[in-house]
């Protein structure tokens, strides 16, 4: 079962405003939000914010009922790019391919925002490239608003290393185009240092809770303990033989597992029972798990947070944004 707070993500929202000042807030809805309900979450922002940011097409005409300026963060192809330039959406012009098919709409105003790739290696022109770009956007309608690129690590030195690199190229860029909107910052690159804010900040976690102190958590996860049982010192739990255990413990088993976005690969998460915490033991099953409730009270029936304020079992093999996407 999730729970949706969507008054924190207002209230999130209101604080990334103001620790932004002059600087303007895109809010990053991809991916259904991070799995906290794409339309919703446009509604509750449309009047704080001041871009959205989405995926593919379908995403923007969603957000586009609540705020026009939306950017389209993948390149699209030729049928998708003809539907967002009817609908007058943004663009991401990161590639010489994708140059090539929006030159295809010679007749219509194509909006776009250069994408330059700082040294994630991921998606954007290089400083190299830029040029031959600029000699090829002669005379053609497509409208270049921005230049954007995006942060790898929060690693101030990289961070730094990545904001001269993208500052090297967004002087190339204005000479040609004028006073356009730049944006690097993610929301650890809104909350490091303000010299990383520029024109404009794209945030996506930072608006679910994640990434400063002062942010409140937006999504509960729960699940339910369908099973109770004591274990003795030396039982195996779960598949693989992976968990022994030193004692004699109680345990009870929880309807949640990696089916339902629980995945695999977390490595003893923490849960909390009523105002306890308690331990994940074994592998994670396909819909079930086991938790260590040695000391704890627990019914049948009892609701347990997998994920919500407190409980983040976020570990080294994987990352809140995941688990944001697949609990629902």
């Amino acid at each position: 079962m999730q729970y949706i707070n969507y008054d924190a993500i207002i209230k999130n929202a209101h604080y990334f405003k103001s620790i932004l000042g002059n600087t303007k807030l895109c809010a990053v809805v991809k991916c259904d939000a991070y799995g906290h309900g794409l339309e919703r979450v446009a509604s509750c922002l449309c009047d704080i914010v001041d871009y959205f940011a989405v995926n593919d097409v379908s995403e923007a005409q969603i957000v586009s009922k609540y705020r026009k300026d939306v950017l389209i963060l993948l390149p699209q192809d030729s049928r998708n790019a003809k539907i967002s330039i009817q609908n007058g959406f943004i663009l991401t012009l990161d590639s010489f391919d994708t140059l090539q098919i929006l030159s295809n709409f010679p007749n219509s105003v194509v909006r776009a925002h250069i994408k330059i790739d700082s040294g994630m290696s991921r998606l954007g022109f290089r400083l190299e490239d830029l040029p031959r770009l600029l000699s090829l956007l002669d005379g053609k309608k497509i409208i270049i608003e921005g230049i954007f690129s995006h942060f790898y690590s929060e690693n101030q030195i990289f961070c730094q290393e990545q904001l001269n690199y993208f500052e090297k190229c967004s002087k190339i860029v204005s000479r040609k185009f004028g006073n356009i909107t730049k944006h690097i910052a993610n929301t650890s690159g809104a909350t490091l240092s303000s010299k990383y804010h520029l024109d404009m900040a794209r945030v996506g976690l930072g608006l679910y809770g994640y990434g400063a102190p002062d942010l409140q958590v937006a999504k509960t996860v729960t699940a339910k303990v369908v099973a109770k049982k004591k274990l003795s010192k030396g039982s195996v739990v779960g598949y693989g033989a992976t968990y022994t255990c030193d004692k004699d413990i109680d345990v009870a088993v929880i309807d949640i597992g990696y089916a339902k976005g629980y995945v695999r690969s977390l490595r003893e998460p923490i849960v909390k029972i009523g105002n306890v915490f308690a331990s994940v033991i074994g592998n994670i099953c396909m819909s079930m798990c086991m938790v260590d409730v040695t000391g704890i009270s627990v019914s049948i029936g009892d609701e347990v947070v997998v994920l919500g304020e407190g409980v983040n079992p976020s570990t080294d093999n994987t990352i809140i944004y995941q688990l944001l996407c697949n609990l629902r």
